[in-house]
């Protein structure tokens, strides 16, 4: 049995709960979360964009998870490919909406309520995430942008989903 505040990673138990890497791991999931909720109001075009979206924070996080077992060095631009298919969907996304002439206050559909939560959650992960990276001195880059992109891609589906 644990002892009150610890959990286990991939191959060390006993953690504390204070602990950075838990931190990071649990704003990420936090933000699969936020996706979860965004998703089930979307089109189902952009449910499966969201689902990608969370298969992608799942391996990240198992990759993370895997501190300090994995060598550092492991950690450069492994998240590339997941990055940059991110950011061909942004631009795809991109070419079909209009951005607005002011600022936006979505929530009047559930669809942009939700994503703009998610988009607020992701942004924080993103924080969690260089401020944990900064501090572990963990090399890659890929898994921030991935996040900043990850906000971008919600900001995105807001306007798809606006009302017209």
């Amino acid at each position: 049995m644990k002892a009150i505040g610890q959990t286990d990673l991939i191959g060390e138990h006993g953690v504390r709960k204070s602990d950075l890497r838990i931190r990071l791991l649990g704003a990420i999931d936090e933000a699969s979360a936020a996706l979860s909720l965004a998703k089930a109001f979307c089109s189902p075009e952009n449910q499966e964009r969201i689902e990608i979206c969370q298969k992608n924070l799942s391996r990240m996080m198992g990759l993370l998870a895997a501190l300090p077992k994995t060598p550092l060095s492991d950690y450069k631009a492994c998240f590339a490919e997941e990055l940059e298919a991110l950011e061909a969907e942004n631009t795809g996304i991109e070419a079909g909406v209009s951005y607005p002439e002011a600022f936006i206050h979505p929530g009047q559909t559930p669809a942009t309520g939700a994503l703009n939560l998610a988009r607020t959650v992701v942004r924080r992960a993103e924080r969690e995430a260089v401020a944990a990276f900064e501090a572990l001195n963990i090399p890659d880059e890929s898994m921030l942008q991935y996040l900043n992109r990850l906000s971008t891609l919600c900001y995105l589906l807001i306007l798809a989903e606006m009302p017209e």
